[in-house]
């Protein structure tokens, strides 16, 4: 008689064996403990007029993008040799990977969680309103090969923007985790251009893929990787479909592939950017218990040459700011919310070389989040000895900090 064979494992994130519910599977994102409880304050008070005039705090302000013309210039960069990555408001932003050399046609644009609309909600009238408008549309962006969504939250799934987004790119690809394609599908974008991913999964594509020739009697060719990492979040558009679909951080890596005389392929990567999407670090800020995944982030793709990270909270809860009130994330349970502090945690787990803070500052109550964003920070890359992005100095640590909404930033492929 023969024995029956075992099903394998289900992955620890999957909540069942069809892959159509997800948990995180970390204690950094459980209930906070009763000790941790005690340890917290009351999180509601005033807002301090420190804040206002403290060294480290300024007007976040929207500007119109110039995608990256005046960073390389500053910075005296080589395009070649250089990544460009333009933050368009709470966690959409747009990295231009130039050509490695002049002679190829056209530069790969990616566009992660993208939004422009005024709102994030289920319709045009409704959700959480924008604080700062967008610094552009659709159709003032300068390219879009492929489109990359974390999760399926109203702020980084936005119904019209997708739409626009076919309209005005009609053969951009999208990569998604696991459970987002029909949704995709429904809002007409054809499957043959929708890459439906779980954690660590990756696919690779060449400049043929996007629609650009390789350079003729070329031997060398371009190869993006792009791999689903994991999160600490969460997901639904409703309040009966939490964790149906998976939630996750992007990985892109570009490689110059070249064939010697014996034929064995050989690769060197030529740039890599991380984009983590929204994610938690820990279940409290006084929680020692942190999320694992992305020292293993950093050991399986570091060093980043560019990252974009969550310092802030979702909009939800906008509307205390706006009373004048300071919900602090410091006596709050936020296990899927990163701090500025966390961030900076993060950047250094992730092995960073130049991250930008993203996740606030749009979809807020008041200037008073956006300072309280800022000081902290200035004071965490401070403190875990992290220079600001206006550094010229090489460090171990790398360069973190804040952009304007629409400002771009260059920095060089190590």
């Amino acid at each position: 008689m023969q024995t029956p064979k075992r099903k394998a494992s289900r992955p620890s994130h999957h909540a069942n064996n069809s892959a159509t519910a997800f948990v995180n599977p970390w204690p950094s994102a459980s209930a906070p403990t009763w000790g941790e409880l005690v340890q917290s304050s009351f999180p509601l008070g005033w807002y301090k007029d420190e804040h206002v005039r403290h060294e480290k705090a300024r007007d976040l302000k929207v500007v119109k993008p110039d995608w990256g013309k005046a960073s390389l210039e500053k910075r005296n960069l080589d395009t070649t040799k250089s990544i460009i990555g333009t933050w368009l408001g709470h966690a959409s932003a747009l990295v231009e990977i130039p050509s490695v050399n002049h002679s190829e046609s056209k530069s790969t644009w990616l566009l992660f969680d993208p939004i422009f609309s005024m709102r994030a909600g289920p319709t045009v009238n409704s959700g959480v309103a924008r604080f700062k408008p967008a610094p552009c549309q659709v159709e003032d962006l300068p390219g879009c090969d492929a489109v990359f969504i974390s999760h399926n939250h109203y702020d980084h799934l936005d119904v019209p923007s997708i739409r626009s987004i076919m309209k005005r790119f009609p053969r951009t690809m999208f990569f998604v985790a696991l459970g987002i394609q029909p949704w995709l599908s429904s809002m007409g974008v054809p499957k043959t251009q929708i890459c439906e991913m779980d954690w660590w999964q990756n696919r690779e594509s060449s400049l043929e893929d996007f629609g650009t020739e390789p350079p003729p009697a070329s031997t060398d060719q371009v190869v993006f990787r792009f791999s689903c990492v994991p999160a600490q979040h969460n997901s639904a558009r409703s309040p009966v479909d939490q964790g149906r679909t998976l939630w996750c951080g992007w990985v892109i890596e570009r490689f110059l592939r070249s064939q010697d005389e014996s034929s064995e392929a050989k690769a060197s990567r030529r740039g890599a950017v991380y984009h983590a999407g929204d994610t938690g670090y820990r279940r409290t800020s006084k929680s020692d218990v942190t999320c694992p995944i992305f020292k293993e982030i950093g050991d399986r793709y570091g060093p980043f040459d560019l990252s974009f990270l969550p310092i802030w909270r979702g909009g939800t809860l906008g509307f205390f700011s706006s009373w004048g009130l300071r919900l602090s994330h410091h006596d709050f349970p936020a296990a899927h919310h990163a701090s500025p502090a966390d961030a900076i945690a993060i950047h250094l787990d992730v092995k960073s070389q130049n991250s930008v803070g993203v996740h606030f500052g749009t979809f807020v109550g008041s200037e008073n989040e956006s300072y309280e964003a800022m000081i902290e920070l200035a004071q965490a890359c401070e403190s875990r000895s992290v220079a600001s992005l206006d550094s010229q100095n090489e460090d171990d640590h790398g360069r973190a900090g804040i952009v304007d909404i629409g400002e771009s930033l260059a920095v060089e492929i190590r």
